[in-house]
């Protein structure tokens, strides 16, 4: 008797627990179906504004936040430096401030080929500069006459697009003259770089489709880039921490006009919040 009461419970039991998986498993399918279709829907719609985006994954990937330190100059830095003079004046006693922007003239002016502008200066940088090998080439604007490396790690750029000199933290400012002469620089720099924490990043295709529904994409807006780097949200702290970001660069047309504007968004690639927005000047006509 006693069996039969535990037997009959035994086979309730089961037939719980199997309605139960039955259930979740048709719930998975069910969530994965609908989040498909929305991950579709959305896709169509964006070729339906006219929104181009070329072959992004969709493929999460892993990344790192890191910490750093602002790098502090000192005189013996310098010294090793040929052929070229400081204009800072470093700190002789703790009370001063530390130098963490140095400014370097070079003796005799350097001259940068027009026609290879960017290997030219590249060498340049990696060659007599500071721990030059870090640092990549950014922009070149012959208006100004700078030409702006950004430190890297790994490879990939710690943005600083918008900072001032006083805010960098691992920039490098070539200041060229009339005849296309390298005459001075500035330069800023992160050390003890280290991977602080391990995280699943937010895909680029993903990303670019979160801005999509948040409006943030016009109709007929081109994606030109997509690209992993770094972001510090706080750059005059001594010690940085840094988040792996998707600087998701825009191309469209402004309103009521033909002129070709330009925007890049940062978007911190493990939450997806957008941590910078930067409108640049219209270019010129699409006639």
């Amino acid at each position: 008797m006693e069996w039969n009461k535990t037997k009959t419970i035994f086979i309730l039991a089961f037939l719980v627990l199997d309605i139960f998986l039955g259930f979740q498993y048709f719930e998975k399918r069910s969530t994965d179906h609908f989040a498909i279709i929305e991950k579709t829907d959305t896709l169509e719609e964006m070729k339906a504004d006219g929104i181009k985006y070329g072959n992004l994954s969709d493929e999460a990937k892993i990344g790192y936040r890191i910490t750093a330190e602002k790098k502090q100059y000192t005189k013996k830095d310098v010294d090793g430096l040929a052929d070229q003079k400081t204009k800072s004046t470093f700190p002789k006693t703790e009370k001063d401030d530390p130098v963490t922007l140095l400014e370097m003239t070079f003796n005799k002016p350097v001259a940068l080929p027009k026609k290879d502008m960017k290997t030219a200066a590249t060498n340049l940088v990696s060659q007599r500069l500071l721990d030059g090998k870090n640092y990549k080439l950014w922009s070149i604007d012959e208006e100004t006459g700078e030409i702006v490396f950004f430190q890297t790690y790994k490879g990939k750029y710690i943005f600083q697009e918008g900072l001032d000199d006083t805010e960098t933290i691992g920039k490098i400012t070539l200041d060229v003259n009339d005849q296309n002469e390298v005459v001075s620089y500035r330069q800023s720099m992160v050390t003890s770089i280290n991977e602080v924490r391990k995280e699943t990043l937010v895909p680029a295709l993903e990303t670019v489709k979160d801005l999509y529904t948040q409006n943030m994409l016009s109709q007929n807006t081109t994606v030109k880039k997509v690209e992993l780097g770094y972001y510090t949200q706080y750059p005059g702290a001594s010690t940085q921490v840094m988040v792996p970001v998707w600087r998701v660069e825009i191309e469209g047309v402004a309103t009521g006009s033909k002129k070709k504007t330009e925007e890049e968004y940062l978007i911190n690639a493990i939450d997806g919040s957008t941590l910078d927005h930067i409108e640049k000047e219209d270019k010129s006509s699409l006639e």
